[in-house]
């Protein structure tokens, strides 16, 4: 046999090796992308979560900061106690915003998002937060803002038997239809 025909005879057995060969390597990269991306998904959320963690923390130190959740306003803010009051918000918010952006993105697990929908319809029913989200609503992205003002709008002009059960609603519908949020009350 001559060394040309059996070059021709081997080469179609080096390719199925090659190409064999490839996709074992596109199939070990892509499952180290899964892997790599599942790791970096745990650390945004362990990060996140311990930053919720301070804003608790921050509570307990300053439980002056609790009125934010108070439905109705019951004195005048010093302007210490509303400059506290509106920088706590806002780390509230901010922290919130990178929550939702996440969910929106798909780079957070639809449940870890609902869990902040009971904190947010306590926060959409308070005449404070209503009264500082009116300031620092310009620091945030539309659609963002166009989610925290549309369920305030729901806080207001839903009779209270029905009240919590439109805003989840409400949310569920502006998160593409969530069923997690939509069914969180019954769940």
């Amino acid at each position: 046999m001559e060394l040309s025909s059996l070059i021709e005879s081997i080469l179609p057995f080096t390719e199925i090796i090659s190409t064999i060969v490839l996709i074992i390597t596109l199939w070990i990269m892509f499952k180290e992308f899964q892997r790599s991306n599942k790791v970096r998904r745990q650390d945004m959320y362990t990060n996140l979560e311990l930053s919720s963690i301070d804003l608790f923390k921050m509570v307990i130190e300053h439980p002056e900061l609790k009125k934010i959740y108070n439905i109705k306003i019951n004195k005048k803010l010093s302007d210490t106690e509303n400059k506290q009051l509106s920088e706590y918000t806002a780390s509230l918010l901010n922290l919130f915003e990178i929550h939702f952006n996440l969910r929106l993105s798909g780079d957070i697990d639809p449940i870890i998002f609902a869990t902040w929908m009971p904190w947010l319809y306590e926060l959409c029913r308070s005449e404070y937060f209503k009264k500082i989200w009116m300031d620092l609503q310009k620091h945030y992205v539309p659609r963002f803002r166009n989610f925290i003002n549309s369920l305030i709008e729901v806080t207001e002009n839903t009779k209270e038997p029905l009240k919590e059960k439109v805003f989840y609603e409400k949310a569920s519908q502006l998160m593409d239809n969530d069923p997690i949020i939509k069914n969180w009350l019954t769940s």
